[in-house]
């Protein structure tokens, strides 16, 4: 297999302009049309992590008004969104290698938002785990889709700036919603924080079907195009074992940062005696600065070595998942109010630095023909082990230490599990760069 072509678009693609538009095609708002679709994929996910982080804001208000257990708070901010998302992801990764990904973003956007809205009106603990499902379906289309649509924009050398601005979308999302959301949730109510949330999506998604513009696919090279003949994207992915063990890192090293941020505020709330509101006003901009600072590190350390190893993207998210130890550990255990959320901003940044490295890195060893696949599969394990299993396993074991530890349980039980998903998260990296590295070995022998 090659390398996906990725020459053929490098010299169309460095001026920003998409395949198929001529040199000096009309702008919209000074903006190419390659460069406003990063723009509207950037709004997009931004609102997308506006409304999924909103249940790990309030819902300490939501536990208390239905009454529930950490393990069921865990399923609201977890499972009933995560898992559901993550299997409508392998859906709208198949999607979006056959169908319009234009349309496909228009659509999303819609459902997504008017669910969110309906997670202001549930009267119930199943209603809300339903409404959630709901906006998990919805939001499940985003990210299959833009790592295609960014993997046919951009070549290999400015791809994970892309991705880290797309990604950073999120970031500037999770601090609107802690600041802005709980400011609403404290002054009118969680429910009126999911009412106001769903417009605006509604919004982007009617910029988005006027302004923008369908990227054209990636001609496959002969060799691609002989590799994948008689092949469905699905065979394509497993087939390609180095690709399956880079997704399967990535998966496990996602409970760093979504993982880990579902559970944050409510320790802050416990562990440091925090009001919502200060929860948002204090966590809040850390939590999305630090994860904007190191999105935006990684895409730059990310686009040096791209153009020089793929290899070392991989080795890259690797170290990254030993770093972070420490700092989380500060994070959890620094009495200090203050020191502890300095840790969380050095601790979040590095928690994200991986990522755009981890996704150029896995679009550069996979089929063109099976991009949004791809990307619909890692969304799926992201979000089952990354999002929903973490964050159960973490609900779980401050369930069982309440008993013994207190407030507290749930400090202990971070700790466990960052230390054991770290760990996993680094070992499997360094594990995919050598199969990584074998597969380049045994295609420059051949060649």
């Amino acid at each position: 297999m090659s390398t996906n072509g990725i020459g053929s678009a490098a010299t169309t693609l460095d001026t920003g302009v998409l395949p198929g538009d001529a040199a000096g095609s009309r702008t919209v708002a000074g903006l190419s049309p390659a460069n406003l679709m990063l723009v509207f994929l950037a709004l997009a996910y931004f609102l997308a992590y506006f409304d999924r982080m909103l249940m790990a804001a309030v819902g300490e208000m939501v536990k208390i008004e239905f009454a529930l257990t950490d393990g069921q708070l865990s399923l609201l901010t977890g499972a009933s969104f995560i898992v559901i998302y993550g299997i409508f992801n392998i859906v709208s990764g198949w999607l979006a290698d056959r169908y319009s990904r234009k349309r496909i973003i228009v659509i999303s956007l819609a459902v997504w938002s008017g669910v969110t809205m309906m997670c202001g009106l549930a009267s119930s603990f199943i209603q809300l785990a339903i409404a959630r499902a709901g906006v998990g379906i919805g939001e499940s289309a985003i990210v299959p889709t833009a790592a295609s649509t960014i993997r046919d924009t951009f070549p290999l050398a400015k791809r994970p700036m892309a991705v880290a601005l797309f990604y950073t979308g999120g970031m500037v999302g999770i601090l609107a919603c802690f600041v802005l959301g709980t400011w609403i949730a404290t002054e009118y109510g969680w429910r009126a924080s999911f009412l106001v949330a769903g417009p605006p999506g509604l919004l982007l998604a009617l910029l988005v079907a006027l302004f923008a513009r369908e990227p054209m696919r990636e001609p496959q090279s002969a060799a691609e195009a002989a590799a994948g003949a008689g092949r469905s994207s699905y065979r394509l992915v497993f087939e390609n074992r180095p690709l399956v063990w880079v997704l399967l890192a990535g998966a496990t090293a996602t409970s760093t940062n979504i993982g880990i941020a579902a559970w944050l505020p409510n320790f802050f709330l416990r562990s440091h005696d925090l009001t919502l509101q200060e929860v948002g006003m204090l966590f809040g901009p850390v939590l999305a600065a630090g994860m904007t600072v190191g999105m935006l590190l990684g895409g730059w350390v990310g686009n040096r070595i791209a153009s020089k190893s793929v290899t070392g993207l991989i080795w890259l998210s690797a170290i990254s998942m030993i770093l972070i130890i420490p700092l989380f550990l500060l994070m959890f255990w620094l009495p200090s109010l203050y020191a502890a959320l300095t840790a969380t901003l050095l601790g979040t940044a590095m928690s994200v630095v991986y990522s755009p490295c981890f996704t150029a890195a896995w679009q550069s060893i996979c089929h063109s023909r099976a991009q949004g696949t791809a990307a619909g599969l890692s969304g799926c394990i992201n979000s089952v082990i990354g999002g929903g299993l973490y964050a159960f396993v973490v609900g779980v074991m401050s369930d069982r230490w309440a008993a013994d530890f207190g407030d507290d349980s749930l400090r202990y039980a971070l700790t466990a599990a960052t230390l054991i998903f770290c760990l996993l998260a680094a070992a499997l990296f360094v594990y995919a760069a050598r199969l990584v590295k074998k597969q380049a070995n045994e295609r420059a022998q051949l060649a």
